[in-house]
């Protein structure tokens, strides 16, 4: 029998600075022609500089360094929840199959456990990510666009 070779994994998460989002620009121009290229740079690089290690921009790139999807987020303190990390401004591009949808969820999941949030705020744009992915990874459903994964009250501390 064959040893299984490893494969590395197909998408890898970085976070985006001037260098990435220019790699970014395709994906963001597709997705919203009326940003011009010297927006989006300005707008990708200032949120992490001025959030700092509350927010930032997340791309998941293939091994050939092309970028497939785009999130920002921020932690944000609420009512009900101490920190909410919320993800907006999601790009993604258009992939057969349901792995780049599993690796986005899965980025999400990271951030918020190294930003030590309580819960998770997605705001999902049309066409962006298809919610029963979410779904099925432990996010509940709100509204038709908007889902929220919450950690277990135990885990609260």
């Amino acid at each position: 029998m064959l040893d299984a070779i490893p494969q590395a994994p197909l998408f890898k998460t970085t976070p985006v600075d001037r260098r990435v989002a220019l790699r970014a620009w395709p994906l963001v121009q597709i997705s919203h022609p009326a940003v011009t290229r010297e927006n989006w740079i300005s707008y990708a690089t200032a949120v992490g500089r001025r959030l700092g290690k509350n927010g930032g921009v997340v791309a998941i790139e293939d091994s050939r360094g092309y970028i497939h999807a785009l999130f920002a987020w921020n932690v944000v303190r609420t009512v009900s929840y101490r920190r909410s990390m919320r993800v907006t401004d999601m790009i993604v591009g258009a992939l057969p199959g349901r792995r780049l949808a599993e690796t986005i969820v899965s980025a999400i999941r990271a951030v918020a456990e190294e930003a030590d949030a309580d819960s998770v705020l997605v705001e999902v744009g049309d066409r962006q990510l298809a919610p029963d992915t979410l779904l099925s990874d432990g996010f509940e459903q709100l509204v038709l666009h908007c889902m929220r994964f919450r950690r277990p009250p135990e885990s609260l501390g």
